[in-house]
């Protein structure tokens, strides 16, 4: 234990040495922002209205309760109020009720004075007009606010969100992976691998010691993009379950970069290659009909993104990602077991 715990210590200085370790810690960080700015907020994704609810402009409570079923409500206490929401940041309609006309009055955003389109409030108004002087007439119209059945099963989730974030965990994945290969290089590069051999350090707590650090940088990265994306509510034992299975792949990655490579332009080449191949499994997986898939199910990263995003989407039961799991860990089984020769030759 003593042995692997200064090899992780002396692992974690040496990343931080190395530019390209240091860059492939901290770019992650730099993705997730990106997609978090591309996440609709709830304003930018509904309709929103700034109403005027008190003293004499005050919209009445009955169609402000009509209204809400519809939209994303703001309310003020003035007109003044209402409009500077208007000018200010995010798309919203404002609405107040002029008492010496006796009637509503629809601001529109930014509207140009030519423009006479009804607002999204108009139709709803007449129709509270209507049904105020004819409470036992029918609907004029039907507004189906709903979802539609065949979309029932969906997640309201965005799919920047869902997607995005299971397309980032594999890319952790492969980074860490990277991180590994790139660490084993460097140590047979400076003789660091040669020196080791003479010590009672076993091959098994080097390989540990150099996988530790990736580990627990994927682990914080998961709850960091649970966090960031919006994901928070989703089943966060169920992502590291997969999260853990998956570095199989993620340490198999990096040993077959260590054991190819002679230097660490090698293996900035081989890794560049190989995940060339690993996205376009994952690319596979978004893109290509339902009936075509199995074109990528070889890949375990194809089944790490699959398992992922039925994780982020609220539609994962236990028995389908046991499954998922199980062909996480045999694909990659079955890639050991081709590339073991290569891999012992390259790394004795």
């Amino acid at each position: 234990m003593k042995q692997l715990f200064r090899i992780f210590t002396f692992d974690i200085r040496n990343i931080f040495k190395d530019i390209i370790s240091s860059y492939m810690v901290f770019t992650p960080l730099i993705i997730l922002i990106v997609l978090r700015l591309f996440i609709p907020s709830v304003e930018s994704s509904s309709s929103t209205l700034a109403i005027v609810d008190r003293g004499e402009y005050a919209v009445d409570s009955t169609l402000i309760a009509e209204l809400d079923a519809f939209a994303v409500i703001k309310t003020y206490g003035s007109v003044a109020d209402m409009e500077k929401k208007l000018r200010g940041t995010g798309s919203a309609e404002g609405l107040y009720r002029d008492p010496v006309k006796d009637q509503y009055v629809s601001v529109m955003e930014r509207n140009l004075p030519k423009n006479t389109f009804f607002s999204f409030a108009a139709p709803l108004i007449r129709q509270h007009y209507y049904r105020s002087h004819y409470p036992g007439a029918g609907y004029m119209n039907t507004f189906i606010h709903t979802v539609p059945e065949e979309l029932r099963d969906r997640s309201a989730l965005s799919p920047v969100a869902t997607m995005g974030g299971s397309i980032f965990m594999v890319l952790m994945t492969i980074i860490c992976g990277f991180m590994i290969g790139l660490g084993i290089v460097n140590d047979k590069e400076s003789g660091t691998m040669m020196a080791l051999r003479v010590t009672p350090l076993s091959k098994r707590d080097y390989y540990l010691g150099k996988s530790l650090f990736p580990l627990l940088l994927v682990l914080a990265y998961t709850i960091l993009a649970l966090l960031l994306l919006g994901l928070i509510k989703v089943n966060i034992l169920q992502t590291y379950i997969i999260t853990l299975i998956a570095y199989v792949s993620t340490i198999l990655f990096g040993l077959l970069i260590g054991a190819i490579a002679g230097n660490e332009n090698e293996a900035i080449g081989i890794g560049k290659m190989l995940s060339m191949l690993v996205m376009l499994s994952i690319l596979g997986g978004t893109l290509l009909p339902q009936k075509w898939q199995w074109i990528v199910m070889w890949s375990p990263y194809y089944w790490t993104y699959n398992a992922l995003e039925s994780i982020f989407s609220a539609s994962a039961v236990w028995l389908d990602l046991f499954w998922k799991s199980a062909l996480i860990l045999g694909t990659s089984g079955i890639f050991f077991l081709l590339f073991k020769r290569k891999i012992q030759q390259g790394l004795s």
